[in-house]
């Protein structure tokens, strides 16, 4: 009996102490699993997206096109290499690229809509009018509201069409009004082109 109790003591012994140890193992995956979620701060991500949106009426507001899309958890998206064109009468008079872009998260569920898009690096908006004048917006950084259809930077910007050339530190553009407003530092010069 003696040596029966010998035997027993220190199987049981072994046996607490891998089950133990193997607790103590699984709880360390756990927390790093854990860890490991916390890190994944995104809940989508697309490539070569192409999206069309449509304002009240039905009509096309704005297209957004990007290689690469990244939808955060916290209701952010970036973009890589984003193109937008804006509509107006359903034709497009705006195009607008650059390296990167943010979209904002929406205030409220009901109010997409009205995100704002932060474009940066090489940011160029452009537009053609009904005589094939070229008219072109080149800044690091513009904040831009689709629905409102205005864009604006505090950055140097610089505006170039077929006669006018304008630089300015900061801007603010309507373009349902074809109104821009130079904030400061402006410099400009005129060219008249001869018929």
């Amino acid at each position: 009996m003696q040596r029966l109790s010998l035997f027993l003591i220190p199987s049981v012994i072994a046996i607490v102490l891998f089950t133990g140890i193997g607790s103590f193992d699984s709880v360390g995956n756990d927390s790093e699993s854990q860890e490991n979620l916390i890190l994944l701060d995104y809940d989508a991500y697309s490539e070569g997206i192409n999206t069309v949106l449509y304002d009240a009426d039905g009509s096309i507001n704005y297209t957004l096109q990007a290689e690469s899309q990244v939808h955060f958890n916290d209701d952010q998206t970036e973009l890589e290499k984003p193109y937008i064109r804006l509509f107006q009468q359903g034709a497009s008079h705006w195009n607008i690229i650059a390296d990167s872009g943010r979209i904002s998260a929406a205030s409220n569920e009901s109010d997409t809509a009205s995100r704002t898009i932060e474009l940066l690096g090489d940011v160029e908006a452009y537009s053609l009018d009904e005589y094939g004048n070229r008219t072109v917006l080149t800044t690091e950084f513009l904040s831009l509201n689709p629905l409102l259809e205005t864009l604006e930077t505090d950055q140097l910007v610089t505006l170039v069409t077929t006669n006018l050339q304008q630089t300015s530190t900061g801007m603010f553009a309507d373009l349902t009004m074809d109104e821009i407003v130079f904030h400061q530092d402006n410099r400009g010069s005129y060219e008249k082109i001869l018929d």
